[in-house]
């Protein structure tokens, strides 16, 4: 049985311009790199709102889209695919990220 990895739950991404670090919209309209402080639509309706308000917050972001998630008991959340799961875990390589650091 396949995954339905659009999901009920969702929350908007982007990478950062200046590091293309991986961030998330929260509840402010603000970019933050912290999953856990992404804003989370409940609804088809919720989803579409908050991808309307991310593109209206790209000044410092590359093409916001929706990310598809989980939330457990304890109102952690959690990507729903191996990549989105990669790519909120952040960089993968100690080197890469001193690069990215180095550079931002």
């Amino acid at each position: 049985m396949a995954k339905n990895l659009r999901g009920d739950l969702q929350v908007a991404s982007a990478n950062r311009l200046v590091d293309g670090m991986v961030v998330f919209l929260d509840a402010a309209a603000q970019w933050t790199d912290r999953l856990d402080r992404a804003d989370v639509a409940r609804d088809e309706k919720a989803a579409e709102r908050l991808l309307e308000r991310a593109r209206a917050e790209s000044a410092t972001v590359v093409d916001p889209f929706l990310v598809a998630v989980t939330e457990d008991g304890a109102g952690r959340i959690e990507p729903l695919s191996l990549r989105e799961k990669i790519r909120a875990a952040g960089l993968t390589f100690a080197a890469i990220a001193a690069e990215s650091v180095r550079y931002a």
